[in-house]
């Protein structure tokens, strides 16, 4: 292995290396607010905000690497053993340019506070085609995933290796909401959106993600839910 030393060339950080850098504080900030516990309206507030921080550094993973990149949410229903990451759990991976069609995890991952989850069917409403593949279980850190294929279900959103946007809607929509994980009539923990209590019917946000490759929060629920 091999050491710097102070006699080493300087190295500036560049742009997107920052970039990169503020995106993990933003998410690690978030998660610290997130303690606080201010009911759900407070951490839906927090979840947009790691959103965000996830899909800048995405971005800006995508520049870094000069590779598609994608955003992933884990939606395996079949999970029985780890239910909490399902529509919660949000990672980074970027494509091995050396082996195309083989992914690396470019971070450990970050959950959506409690009672926070992604909503497909909400983000497709607004016009958005959510994608979703198949990979072989992510190691972190930088661990290869083998080829899609078997292994565990995501959702993902693409971006291009200069960091515009790779899927083919013009504004791709990525809405979280506030509900309740409970087995459904198989016994099976789930998240029914169809059916969401009163009380949390309008607790939604959303990110608007631009062709350009930026994103827009949006907090207005009637912005939102249909």
């Amino acid at each position: 292995m091999r050491y710097s030393t102070l006699k080493s060339r300087k190295s500036a950080f560049t742009l997107i290396e920052l970039l990169v850098v503020i995106s993990i504080i933003l998410i690690a900030s978030s998660i610290i607010f997130i303690g606080g516990n201010g009911g759900d309206g407070a951490k839906l507030s927090s979840g947009q905000r790691v959103v965000s921080g996830i899909a800048q550094g995405a971005r800006g993973q995508a520049i870094l690497k000069g590779a598609r990149t994608r955003l992933i949410i884990y939606a395996d229903e079949s999970d029985t053993r780890d239910v909490e990451k399902y529509l919660r759990y949000f990672g980074i991976i970027y494509e091995d340019n050396d082996n195309p069609g083989s992914w690396i995890a470019a971070t450990q991952g970050t959950y959506l506070p409690e009672g926070i989850y992604f909503d497909a069917d909400a983000s497709e409403e607004n016009g958005s085609k959510w994608r979703k593949s198949n990979f072989e279980k992510f190691e972190y850190p930088l661990a290869v995933a083998k080829p899609e294929g078997s292994g565990e279900d995501y959702y993902y959103y693409e971006f291009n290796s200069n960091g515009t946007m790779a899927t083919d809607f013009d504004n791709g929509w990525l809405v979280i909401r506030a509900n309740t994980l409970k087995p459904d009539v198989g016994g099976n923990l789930g998240i029914d959106f169809d059916n969401i209590e009163e009380s949390k019917r309008f607790l939604a946000a959303a990110l608007i993600f631009r062709r350009v490759g930026t994103t827009t929060p949006v907090s207005n629920p009637d912005e939102i839910v249909k």
